[in-house]
């Protein structure tokens, strides 16, 4: 028998931008929160240490698998490795100038005292994009984003 090549659908992904993206941020910034006062309740309630829990708090949820941008040509094309998350995991925003990837494993699966697994990713671009005619998709686990470069005057 030969060997058998496996093609793994690609799924489209929702991109969030504007508001929205403000919302996914916002939501972003409660889960290091919540990590934040984890930890500080694991201390013993213990003052004086907001900013190195923030801190640890931030560490422990940004996992910037492998990130590669690529010019290509009238728009930059961001691939990025999301192990063990499904594209129902997944939310992506992007700005004029990055993107922000943010996974979260939620379900019945979690006890009350664990924490879901999480994963952020923030990428910088290196020129100005727009938001709105971006795109995204999921193949196995790696995210692929296609953000057109800005135009201005045209």
């Amino acid at each position: 028998m030969g060997n058998v090549a496996t093609h793994r659908e690609s799924t489209r992904l929702k991109v969030v931008y504007g508001q929205d993206l403000g919302n996914l941020e916002r939501d972003i910034q409660k889960a290091i929160a919540y990590r934040a006062y984890d930890l500080y309740a694991g201390r013993g309630r213990s003052h004086g240490h907001d900013l190195e829990d923030w801190f640890l708090a931030e560490r422990d949820l940004i996992k910037p698998g492998n990130v590669r941008i690529t010019d290509a040509g009238d728009k930059w094309v961001v691939r990025a490795e999301v192990p063990g998350f499904g594209a129902d995991q997944i939310q992506l925003g992007v700005a004029s100038r990055k993107i922000v990837i943010w996974g979260q494993a939620v379900g019945p699966t979690f006890a009350p005292s664990e924490y879901p697994k999480q994963m952020l990713g923030e990428v910088a671009l290196p020129a100005a994009v727009n938001p709105e005619k971006s795109s995204a998709s999921m193949n196995g686990n790696e995210v692929q984003i296609l953000a057109p470069k800005e135009t201005y005057g045209t």
